[in-house]
């Protein structure tokens, strides 16, 4: 080792990640060098004794060993390192320094479970905020590396970060507000239309989805390699989180095709009464099984006469926890998390819960999560009504995540086509699906930008665009209404 790595002969590192340490960029150390370090430590403890990780065989580290980390920082982050003994930041090689140690001890394939959606499966399993049951190493793998990343982040640089990248979750709902904001010209200029609603969707959706960003984004100054890491990490759960919606709601589609809903509800738009009683708010999730239980038989009759399917009113009691949890699905997705006195369900929406149910019970899709390095074990519930667990109530969903994302997106979605069907308005719910998909796919993109600032212009940029866009529609829907 390097005589300035020991210090009163008591061994120093120099590429280990310390808190309040902000690296200078400044400062370079090469391959080599961590090299060294890294051979010292894999034999000796830092007050000179033998590593209990000591290889009698005598192994060394080479650059060979290094190869894998290197590469996911060139192709992941967009830091090209050179071959050979080159030199370079220090905060670098402590990032490679992480990786590799990360990933050689604790036998969990990092580097894979931390690869792009597109590389692997997208999977709704990667959260770092949630208390989930599921993918644990992975999560825990992940949140480890950032809070060792933090170290080094200035104070006011990483609320800087957080301020330019919500967490996942705050993301989601911040961009389900803004489509629906986008949108509501649509609807207004096109009100009474559901045709040209849904073609006003897939015209924005086509459109959305050729844009193409201004080249002044291109080569703009990134973060050093360890930020990078961290704002990548920090984005991780929200790129795989719209990889693996689109193909629910792609393979729910698919599904849907094999039986069709009576539009019993159609006639109701026209006639503001009957319209009324059926989207009027009428019950609550605290209440929905004395309602269900009450209603059994006027429900179970719907349910007949939209899908032939014979339903008793008797059997509409051993589906209520089922049915409960595809509304909580349905009002949390509308207000989030939402007392559950209060009175916010429809007669349409119990009507397109038990629906969704009953399908299910007949065309018996399978869901399984899905992540990297799952064991065998982790991969055998996949009947769809099986993950949400009626032994446990939905409050238990705030303190442990207990219920698959995709088989509860796979049956809120089931919902709202079981609904738009109801009313007749299936191209509508669909053309509307498509648009927020292409919408979120540029999102993707902008949160995938290393460099803050120009995430935010190309994000600032795609929603100028949508804008205009929508303002252009809504003057085609004036010009011919004229």
């Amino acid at each position: 080792m390097e005589e300035s790595n020991i210090e009163s002969g008591k061994y120093k590192p120099r590429f280990d990640f310390e808190k309040d340490q902000a690296t200078d960029q400044s400062t370079t150390g090469s391959i080599n060098d961590l090299l060294n370090e890294l051979n010292y430590e894999l034999t000796e403890t830092p007050s000179g004794g033998k590593s209990k990780h000591s290889d009698a065989s005598g192994k060394t580290i080479t650059r060979k060993e290094l190869n894998g980390v290197i590469g996911f920082i060139n192709s992941t982050l967009e830091q090209e390192i050179p071959n050979g003994n080159c030199t370079l930041p220090i905060s670098t090689l402590k990032t490679i320094k992480l990786l590799y140690l990360k990933n050689d001890s604790s036998d969990t394939q990092l580097l894979q479970r931390i690869s792009k959606p597109g590389t692997i499966k997208a999977t709704f399993e990667h959260w770092t905020e949630r208390n989930t049951p599921r993918n644990e190493k992975t999560i825990k793998a992940a949140s480890y590396l950032m809070s060792t990343l933090e170290l080094e982040i200035d104070e006011e640089r990483l609320k800087h970060i957080h301020i330019n990248r919500l967490t996942p979750s705050k993301l989601l709902e911040c961009y389900a507000r803004h489509i629906k904001e986008l949108i509501e010209p649509i609807y207004m200029a096109f009100a009474g239309n559901d045709e040209a609603i849904a073609s006003a969707f897939m015209f924005g959706a086509h459109q959305i989805e050729s844009y193409q960003p201004s080249n002044a984004l291109l080569g703009k100054e990134g973060a050093p390699v360890h930020e990078r890491l961290y704002i990548y990490l920090l984005t991780l759960p929200f790129l795989h989180f719209v990889g693996e919606y689109q193909q629910v709601v792609e393979s729910e589609n698919d599904e849907l095709s094999k039986y069709k809903i009576e539009p019993l509800f159609a006639h109701a738009i026209s006639s503001p009464t009957e319209c009324d009683a059926l989207l009027r708010p009428v019950t609550s999730l605290a209440a929905i099984h004395s309602f269900l239980q009450t209603h059994a038989n006027e429900l179970a009759h719907l349910v007949h006469q939209a899908t032939g399917y014979e339903l008793r009113s008797s059997e509409i009691k051993n589906i209520a926890d089922e049915t409960q949890k595809v509304l909580h699905a349905y009002v949390f997705h509308e207000w989030h998390r939402t007392d559950h006195d209060v009175v916010n369900i429809s007669m349409a929406d119990c009507v397109a819960a038990l629906l969704a149910i009953t399908i299910q019970k007949k065309i018996k899709t399978k869901y399984t999560p899905n992540w990297k390095g799952q064991s065998s074990s982790e991969k055998t519930v996949s009947r769809l009504l099986s993950h949400l667990d009626t032994s446990r109530d939905i409050e238990e969903l705030y303190e442990e995540d207990y219920i698959p994302q995709g088989a509860m997106l796979t049956l809120y979605h089931r919902y709202c086509i079981a609904y738009a069907l109801l009313f007749g308005r299936s191209n509508r719910m669909e053309a509307f699906m498509r648009f927020q998909i292409v919408y979120l796919k540029h999102m993707t993109i902008a949160h995938s930008h290393f460099d803050l600032e120009a995430g935010n212009e190309y994000e600032t940029n795609i929603n100028m665009f949508c804008e205009d866009l929508i303002q252009y529609i809504e003057d085609q829907a004036t010009s011919h209404a004229m």
